[in-house]
């Protein structure tokens, strides 16, 4: 029996490894390198993840899928954030940021990584 993709959403790593865990006898291989590759890099706790997530989008007004980039990323200052952002072309004249909106999401990162993020 075919599946059938019934909706579609950006979701963090650390999330991915929190839904594959629950999976954690049925992966293939291909799930399982995708498990072992998310596990490896995400640095944040799911629940931090899509705290971080939903601040960047109603406080600084980023898409969802910028927002999941930003947390799967967690850039330490505004040099990397501009790296990270600079190829989604909504943002590419010059970020449509304000300095200080920049620093705004660095700090939210931050907030999201020491666990401080409410």
């Amino acid at each position: 029996m075919a599946r059938k993709i019934l909706s579609k959403t950006e979701v963090p790593m650390a999330t991915v490894v929190k839904l594959m865990e629950q999976r954690a006898g049925d992966l293939n291989s291909l799930q399982s390198r995708v498990y072992t590759y998310a596990k490896k890099y995400a640095k944040l706790s799911p629940e931090q993840a899509e705290l971080l997530v939903q601040k960047l989008m109603t406080d600084v007004g980023l898409t969802r899928e910028e927002a999941v980039q930003v947390a799967d990323t967690c850039p330490r200052n505004v040099e990397e954030l501009r790296a990270i952002l600079s190829g989604y072309k909504r943002l590419v004249s010059f970020l449509l940021f304000s300095e200080e909106k920049m620093r705004t999401v660095v700090k939210l990162v931050e907030d999201a990584v020491a666990g401080r993020l409410q």
